[in-house]
């Protein structure tokens, strides 16, 4: 902490010894800042003194010649603003406009490259590149250096699960990530090393920002994604918008039906007083069906003033079939050997979500304030029928309804400083997760868990630039208050409170072409709801799950350096996590033909990652190769010895486009992943898959057909063990991923979302 406080105070210091002088700060349409922007001072139209604004968006002319009365910014790109320079030399925040001036289809090749490192982010520039053309949001992120995943679900290499802001507002639904246009995409900014703005819980952050909206009127965007692989899985998309003058009225419907299914192949062997192999061979299809509406508005008073509010509806039901074979044998004799029939149902009743927003600038000071609140109710009932050659046959019923609400809300100020701005805000949440368990036939015991919770959070962060250097220092504290309650009566032992203090800095270097910089947080991983229920749920007869109510949260110290240099990128990441969360088998009440599969806190793990990317342009030939290993410092007790784990990770991603005549486009992207160790997971077998994709732009642009085939080679299938006390789990999985998708999108009159809300209780909903 002292050193924490020596940082603040240097960057502070300057401050209180200004000369006069002439600054400014310069923003784009989104209100973001933006560097290398020329900034020209004159007399009477005389050229005078130039200087480029830095990763701030900041400029300022020390011991300015006092005669000069004029300046002049420009951008390629943008409108130039020419304005007078007032008495005090203080030009506050200048805000650039895109221009309106049409190229046709010349591209507009900036300065900056298309990844470049910027304070403790990497920022790739999507607007007037190839991957303006790629389709959604998703088709975007999944060509991002160190961003993996599908389907609004997204991590980032070494760090973890990201959350995905757009605009500054929270994204809740993994299915708004794929609404989104590419076309309206101008930059992704990852962040894989959140500062004190971020919950403590808060692994990674992938930030969109959006182009400038146009146009007045009614808009309309809507999409068709229809996916085949031995069934069909169709998703349907419409989004209205009305805006006249400041005020934006918007509404969405969704709906999504399909099927799925996968296999799974696994031999648990146990060393107790007898050697038992149990070995489970099942089937399960899932069949689901998923409807969202959404309604909302913003109205922006003025440039510097505006409100908004949604309200969101969600509504999911399913069913799954399954199929189990499963043996036991003991000592290499047959002990055991049952077949089971699953039939299951799941419904999350309406679940109830809304927003509301206020963002204001007076003067210096930007004020921010969002209120949230989320309300789900899931239940799930199955029925297995178990057919056992040794004993008698059984029927297991379980019921389970699980019901969420969250309150929170989040307000934030900051102030500019000459060189930089202060930030200091605060979040509160309060929480519930109710967990009513039933098994009729007391194979299981019935249990009623809640959990209620509420956390506060102060931060405070000040930002300071020194010619070619920057830095942002901040801290965090949050006190929780979490309280367990068994069968409607509190439980002392698992009920916690916690009071945690969480510091963070950065500092970057960009003298050029090459920047450079180097990032520090304390964070804290906090248990899911899932993680913390007692009950048991019933897989099959050898396998039964459940979470801990005595985990503790996982606490992490994180070092980041990042480099780019024209189309190079280069991240390296050193984690220390002491409590870390893992999962592991455990004989249940005694029986060791029973394994109940949970998770524990160990020691700690030591994970140190590496990742390079190039993305150069030859022509119509787009290419993005990335090279990533992890490499973790891991050990778990296994059959009364110190089990190591150790062997590093690697990765190969390689993205080529091609970009052809008359709006037609090709891609081709590979992916391969070698063995390797994460936590008491060894992976076995390599992964890979092979995509390609097809596609064409018609009607100017409006209209947008998509035909690919995924995991051409059906090479993600999973094979791992797992290691923990005396058992060995092997699983082989096959999620059957091979595909043909079909896309058709169109287009008319749209502009992004004047939306601003930022939304709170992040930590708390990824909980749920």
């Amino acid at each position: 902490m002292r050193l924490l406080f020596t940082i603040t105070a240097l960057l502070a210091f300057p401050y209180l010894f200004q000369a006069r002088e002439i600054k400014g700060k310069v923003l784009d349409e989104t209100g973001s800042p933006v560097e290398f922007v020329n900034v020209v001072i004159m007399k009477d139209s005389t050229y005078v003194d130039g200087k480029t604004t830095d990763a701030a968006g900041m400029f300022i002319f020390e011991n300015a010649d006092s005669t000069a009365d004029m300046a002049r910014i420009t951008m390629t790109g943008y409108d130039a603003i020419t304005t007078d320079i007032p008495a005090d030399g203080n030009l506050s925040t200048l805000t650039l406009s895109p221009s309106s001036v049409m190229l046709g289809e010349i591209v507009v090749k900036a300065n900056r490259p298309l990844t470049r490192v910027k304070g403790n982010a990497l920022v790739t520039n999507v607007e007037n590149s190839v991957l303006a053309t790629a389709g959604s949001a998703d088709d975007v992120l999944k060509n991002i250096p160190m961003v993996t995943g599908s389907n609004g679900n997204f991590s980032v290499f070494g760090r973890g699960d990201a959350i995905i802001y757009i605009n500054g507002r929270l994204v809740r639904s993994s299915d708004e990530v794929g609404q989104l246009s590419s076309g309206d995409i101008k930059e992704i900014r990852v962040i894989n090393n959140p500062g004190a703005q971020y919950g403590a819980n808060v692994n990674a952050v992938i930030r969109i920002v959006t182009k400038k909206p146009v146009g007045e009127g009614f808009s309309v965007s809507a999409y068709t994604d229809n996916i085949y692989n031995k069934w069909f899985t169709t998703t349907e998309q419409l989004n209205l918008k009305y805006r006249t003058g400041g005020l934006e009225i918007f509404g969405m419907g969704y709906f999504s039906h399909g099927k799925n299914y996968d296999d799974e192949y696994a031999v648990t062997t146990s060393y107790g007083k007898s050697l038992l192999e149990m070995i489970s061979d099942q089937s399960v299809s899932t069949t689901q069906t998923n409807i969202t509406g959404k309604i909302g508005f913003n109205y922006q008073f003025n440039e510097n003033h505006s409100i908004g509010a949604y309200y969101q509806h969600d509504y999911n039901r399913g069913h799954h079939f399954g199929h189990y074979l499963n043996d036991i044998t003991e000592n290499s004799e047959l002990s055991e050997s049952s077949v089971s029939d699953l039939k299951g149902w799941f419904k999350a009743l309406p679940c109830n979500s809304a927003n509301i927003y206020y963002n204001g600038t007076v003067g210096k000071f930007t004020f921010d304030f969002n209120g949230d609140y989320m309300q789900t109710k899931d239940n799930d009932r199955s029925y297995q029928y178990e057919q056992n050659k040794f004993s008698d046959d059984r029927n297991v019923t379980t019921f389970n309804t699980t019901r969420n609400r969250l309150f929170a809300e989040k307000a934030s100020v900051s102030y500019e400083l000459p060189k930089g701005n202060i930030l200091i805000g605060e979040e509160y949440t309060n929480s519930r997760s109710r967990n009513d368990f039933r098994n009729p036939e007391n194979i299981l015991n019935s249990e009623l868990t809640d959990v209620r919770e509420s956390n506060m959070g102060i931060f405070a962060e000040i930002s300071r630039t020194f010619g070619k250097f920057s830095a942002t220092a901040g801290v965090r504290y949050e006190h929780v208050k979490s309280d367990y309650y068994l069968n409607d009566k509190l439980v002392d032992g698992q009920s916690k409170t916690y009071n945690n203090l969480f510091p963070s800095a950065n500092i970057t270097y960009s003298p050029g072409d090459f920047k450079f910089s180097l990032s520090y947080s304390n964070r804290i991983s906090r248990p899911t709801y899932n993680n913390l229920t007692g009950n048991y749920f019933y897989v099959n007869s050898m396998l039964y799950t459940r979470g801990n109510p005595y985990l503790k949260p996982a606490k992490r110290q994180d070092f980041t350096a990042q480099a780019s240099w024209k189309y190079i990128t280069l991240s390296a990441q050193y984690t220390y996590t002491k409590d870390v969360t893992t999962q592991i088998y455990e004989p249940y009440e005694g029986n060791e033909k029973i394994n109940v599969f949970t998770v524990t806190n160990t020691p700690n793990q030591k994970l140190f990652s590496i990742y390079l990317n190039a993305s150069p342009v030859f022509g119509i030939y787009h290419p993005s190769l990335s090279l990533g290993m992890q490499k973790q410092w891991f050990g778990i007790n296994y059959r009364d010895q110190y089990l190591k784990l150790g062997s590093p990770i690697f990765t190969i991603q390689m993205q080529n486009t091609f970009t052809l005549p008359k709006d037609w486009f090709i891609e081709a992207s590979f992916w391969w992943r070698s063995r390797g160790d994460w936590k008491n997971w060894s992976y076995t077998h390599t992964q890979s898959t092979v995509n390609l994709r097809v596609y064409k732009m018609f009607l100017d642009k409006s209209l947008s057909v998509y035909l690919g085939v995924n995991d051409i080679f059906n090479g993600m299938l999973y094979h791992a063990d797992i290691y923990s006390g005396n058992v060995k789990m092997q699983s082989n999985v096959n999620n059957h991923g091979r595909n043909v998708e079909l896309t058709i999108r169109y287009n008319f009159n749209t502009t992004k979302s004047r939306y601003k809300g930022t939304g709170a209780g992040l930590s708390e909903k990824n909980r749920f």
